[in-house]
């Protein structure tokens, strides 16, 4: 099962670098040094969910990120934060996938299907009948309640509900989210951040942004890619060469079924000699993904 990482047998795993700079409470922060956050906690546990080894460092992940739930079924950025947002959608993805309690599972989903936006509150998309407006950015997901909507926090969310038996409203936001994709790929292909009357200036399409619509679109509606989308998430990654970059979009292409050479050699010549990529859980978690190809 370990094929998949590429390491030298004398180097220490990056299985083995994450679980022994867990935090005693049982998360990971987005470095060494970091306290415990959710995004990062739940990459980890995902990063780790398909090793040999790993189920007590996971089961403690698990723990920990099921101790920051909120009692509106959503979740802030670490335990101390009462305000959900969008560290939910990672929150649900990495439970999902570990097969935990199904209770906190729906109360993520409902949370996530109903949270408002700039345009339409919480409160009418609770309602029976489907809240009118015409801007396919008014039912996509905000970074936080009661903000415009973005790429990146539609893209995880889209992850995160699709394929669960999930709040009905949630597959009309799905498709809202379909709309939303379409209106604001940019003219090369790919994605920026998403709300272009939030900036004012030309839009770019950004490699983490394009890599995670990518993923999404793969899940729900493949017809949707276009081969520049592709191209230009490449393009994009041999302008700002990142791990983190570089590990997304490795496993936007994996999902799709195709590989690059380049990346996975990137990969590969960056790994460090304590097992890790930058000596960073964060980053390290990300790359696991990417060789393994799947969330």
């Amino acid at each position: 099962m370990l094929a998949f990482l590429i390491y030298n047998s004398q180097m220490p795993s990056p299985k083995d670098y994450l679980i022994s700079i867990q935090h005693e409470s049982g998360g990971w922060g987005y470095s060494r040094s970091h306290r415990p956050v959710v995004e990062p906690t739940a990459v980890a546990i995902l990063a780790l969910r398909s090793e040999p080894g790993a189920n007590e460092s996971i089961q403690r992940g698990i723990s920990w990120l099921l101790s920051c739930q909120n009692a509106d079924g959503g979740w802030g950025i670490h335990e101390d934060d009462p305000e959900s947002g969008w560290q939910t959608a990672w929150a649900l993805i990495a439970l999902r996938y570990t097969n935990q309690d199904q209770d906190m599972i729906i109360r993520a989903a409902e949370w996530l299907a109903y949270v408002g936006t700039y345009h339409i509150q919480h409160e009418q998309f609770q309602k029976s009948e489907i809240p009118e407006n015409a801007n396919p950015g008014s039912m996509v997901w905000p970074w936080l309640p009661g903000q415009a909507g973005w790429i990146e926090p539609t893209a995880l969310a889209v992850l995160a509900l699709e394929g669960l038996i999930r709040p009905p409203f949630a597959l009309t936001r799905i498709n809202a989210a379909l709309a939303y994709f379409r209106k604001y790929r940019t003219p090369s292909g790919g994605w920026d951040m998403g709300n272009a009357s939030a900036i004012d200036n030309i839009i770019f399409p950004r490699s983490f942004q394009t890599a995670l619509v990518l993923m999404a679109l793969s899940r729900v509606a493949p017809q949707e890619i276009k081969p520049n989308d592709i191209s230009v998430m490449r393009e994009d990654l041999m302008r700002d060469q990142d791990v983190l970059f570089f590990s997304a979009g490795y496993l936007a292409i994996k999902t799709l079924g195709e590989s690059d050479e380049m990346l996975l050699s990137y990969l590969k010549e960056n790994q460090i000699k304590n097992g890790s990529w930058e000596d960073n859980p964060f980053f390290t978690a990300w790359a696991m993904m990417a060789l393994r190809g799947y969330l």
